[in-house]
């Protein structure tokens, strides 16, 4: 549980001293670690305020401007939205995207529906569905559909305009799994075992700007659900991002 990043009531030391003397270093330890993450979680959220308040003096500002100078301003509020996603994306990873709890049982497939239809705004972008009946499973329903939005948002942003999203059960080990797939360029093959690191990017044709937490962000969020994410270079052109889940019934 520790080295999932839960924090488990400390263990009774009890046994022979020796075993005593190891609860008690390892109940140490596990607070030192839930104290970090709490001090963690105050500097990122100390460091947003700090980084918002300027940027808020900065919008307004650039509203002052006159109409003449209206791209500047232009250029100026699409900068502080970039912004802003980062220090979002910075809050999202030290929060460790625990704030749902426990989870409901639900379909994969009910999700893929649900996010896909929200992006039902740009006739430019399309996503093809391509889904197999599939069992329901326990999961945390806003952390996972958050997952297949930013699968989603990758690959619109680095790869094609047009989508497909699979989904199919693998009974022999027992996972729902979910895939987003693009028609770009693809990513180096060296390259896409660095993906899930913090501040890690993929090839730059794919796009530089960001913080490179999003896939960190997604990562820590299939391991809380015990799953497994894959990335890979599809054999007929594009890229494809790859979410095992394992079958949990309540």
């Amino acid at each position: 549980q520790v080295g999932g990043g839960e924090f488990p009531p400390p263990i009774t030391p009890t046994g022979t001293e020796e075993i005593q003397d190891v609860t008690k270093a390892f109940n140490n330890m596990a607070q030192g670690i839930k104290q970090l993450e709490a001090d963690r979680n105050v500097m990122t959220a100390g460091i947003s305020h700090d980084l918002r308040t300027p940027l808020t003096r900065i919008r307004l500002a650039a509203e002052m401007l006159d109409d003449n100078n209206q791209w500047i301003a232009d250029g100026i509020e699409h900068d502080i939205e970039d912004m802003n996603d980062i220090i979002d994306q910075f809050i999202d990873f030290a929060r460790n995207s625990r704030q749902e709890e426990g989870g409901e049982v639900c379909n994969i497939n009910d999700l893929i529906e649900e996010v896909v239809q929200a992006r039902h705004f740009d006739d430019d972008h399309t996503i093809a569905q391509k889904l197999q009946s599939v069992p329901n499973t326990k999961l945390r329903k806003v952390a996972i559909k958050r997952v297949m939005d930013n699968l989603i948002e990758n690959a619109f942003r680095y790869g094609s305009k047009h989508l497909e999203i699979h989904s199919l059960f693998c009974k022999k080990r027992n996972f729902v799994t979910f895939q987003v797939r693009d028609f770009g360029e693809g990513i180096p093959a060296e390259k896409i075992a660095t993906l899930s690191q913090p501040f890690a990017r993929g090839d730059t044709s794919r796009g530089s700007t960001g913080s490179g937490l999003g896939l960190a962000i997604i990562k820590r969020i299939v391991d809380i659900h015990h799953g497994e994410i894959n990335y890979f270079n599809h054999p007929e052109g594009g890229f494809v991002a790859e979410v095992n889940l394992p079958l949990v019934k309540d």
